[in-house]
């Protein structure tokens, strides 16, 4: 019973110590003093100016330390980021000495706006300074409905990231010889975002998992869906060699083939399912080094795809005689399949949907496989089927450039050989399509004795244009 007593009253009395305490710090490290220094720390750490210019106020429960309001971060001049409030958790010990150490951090409704000028800079690059050396430990950081504004004056490009919501508990990073605190850095990281817009393509709810350890870190998908679709996808990062390495890794069934290509007035019209899949591998300190690293193989597959306000079969048919479409606005948006977004960004296949005669159209079959490598994506398996044609791509697409390599589009018949052929050029945006040729008459479907005529005069030896696994529609032998 007297040891129970002695350990209540050693108990109540560490309690008001450490409230002793807490007050005395209270009064020798006041709000500006600490608001001072935790401006100048974080200053120091971004290499950035730091000010917070609301009301700063210290708070004693559920941790000492200190709420920082309007907080602004500035860059040469320019503001690249603020925040509504910035609550900061101090560490004692070190404040006994004056000194002052971060232990935890929460920013409310942050905004970041990032921009690439026109010469390719970031507003965000600093000049580098001697390596900080220090080791980075903090045991949790907060965000709560952050937004980040990324801006690249050079192509128009927009990306917007809203309601951000993160939690990133035993962070450590820093401590090396070299100054490279990704090589040691280590945390497990709760990641949700309520929408990313990138120009006119959306993606909402995004829920992901992430867990660094050494310098190496994984990330995973959490959500409910992907894309409208059910799967998985993973993303892994190496950070301890002498340059990153990164590799993903993607599988959607049953995607909604609208939500992958929304953004494009073609979407609108678009119904159906498909299924993706990705994997990837690049490497590189910066976005140009990845892009031209990039290797893997990226895939879309679907069927029955309805086109509400499209006929692609009508559009074929009056290629030849008005020449009023390109084989590109019929074919290239759709056998782009997982690059399909990538190509809506710059050229205007709304011209398609604007000037076509409406209708209703189906894409019987989809097959989309594009081999990746140093950056540039060839064409392995790529072609449609609607009711009556088949139309097939071959050549490459630029990642890095942003442009055709040797893409040609292709009207085909039944045994694979060319009808009309197109070849494009160029930049993405503003593409150089060639003229359209006729290599071989492009009928109809039509009674068993007119195509025993046509075939009659119209047949002969032909080069296999596509081999792959989409077949000829069913009872349309040549289109």
């Amino acid at each position: 019973m007297v040891n129970r007593k002695k350990r209540v009253l050693w108990i109540v009395g560490g309690v008001g110590l450490a409230l002793l305490a807490l007050f005395i710090l209270v009064l020798l490290f006041g709000a500006k003093p600490l608001r001072s220094r935790a401006e100048a720390l974080a200053s120091k750490a971004l290499n950035m100016e730091v000010r917070a210019r609301g009301r700063t106020s210290v708070s004693l429960f559920p941790f000492f330390g200190a709420s920082l309001a309007d907080v602004t971060v500035q860059n040469r001049g320019s503001v690249v980021a603020t925040a509504a409030t910035a609550k900061v958790g101090l560490k004692l010990l070190p404040l006994m000495t004056g000194r002052v150490r971060i232990s935890r951090l929460k920013l409310v409704n942050p905004v970041v706006s990032i921009v690439r000028q026109k010469n390719g800079k970031l507003n965000v690059e600093t000049e580098r300074g001697k390596p900080w050396g220090k080791r980075l430990a903090l045991s949790k950081i907060s965000v709560s409905q952050g937004s980040l504004h990324y801006a690249d004056l050079r192509s128009g490009g927009k990306t917007e990231w809203e309601g951000v919501d993160i939690t990133v508990e035993d962070l450590s990073a820093g401590g090396t010889p070299d100054g490279d605190p990704l090589r040691t850095l280590s945390f497990s990281a709760d990641f949700k975002c309520r929408t990313i817009k990138s120009g006119n393509f959306v993606l909402a709810d995004l829920a992901i998992k992430a867990v660094a350890g050494g310098g190496v870190v994984d990330v995973s998908h959490t959500g409910r869906d992907i894309l409208g679709g059910k799967g998985s996808g993973t993303f892994h990062a190496d950070f301890t060699g002498t340059e990153p390495q990164f590799g993903i890794i993607l599988g959607v069934n049953r995607l909604k083939i609208h939500d992958l290509f929304q953004g494009s007035p073609n979407a609108k019209g678009m119904e159906g399912l498909a299924d993706l899949s990705a994997d990837l591998t690049a490497r590189g300190k910066g976005a140009l080094e990845i892009k031209q690293s990039l290797h893997g193989q990226v895939s879309l597959s679907g069927e029955n795809i309805v086109l509400n306000g499209l006929d692609i079969d009508d559009l074929i048919s009056s290629i030849q005689r008005s020449r009023r479409f390109s084989l590109v606005d019929v074919g290239a948006f759709f056998l782009a399949g997982p690059l399909g977004p990538v190509l809506n960004r710059s050229y205007r296949f709304a011209d398609l949907y604007m000037d076509s005669r409406g209708g209703q159209g189906i894409i019987a079959k989809l097959v989309s496989v594009w081999k990746v490598g140093n950056g540039v994506a060839e064409a392995v398996d790529v072609a449609m089927a609607t009711k009556e044609r088949r139309v097939a791509m071959k050549g490459g697409l630029d990642l890095v450039d942003n442009r055709f390599e040797d893409a040609v589009l292709a009207v085909l018949d039944e045994n694979g050989c060319a009808v009309l052929t197109q070849k494009v050029h160029g930049s993405f945006s503003r593409p150089e399509i060639g003229n359209i040729s006729i290599l071989r008459s492009l009928t109809r479907p039509m009674t068993n004795l007119l195509k025993s005529a046509v075939k009659l005069f119209d047949r002969g030896p032909c080069e296999v244009f596509y081999s792959g696994s989409v077949a000829s529609p069913v009872g349309n032998k040549r289109p």
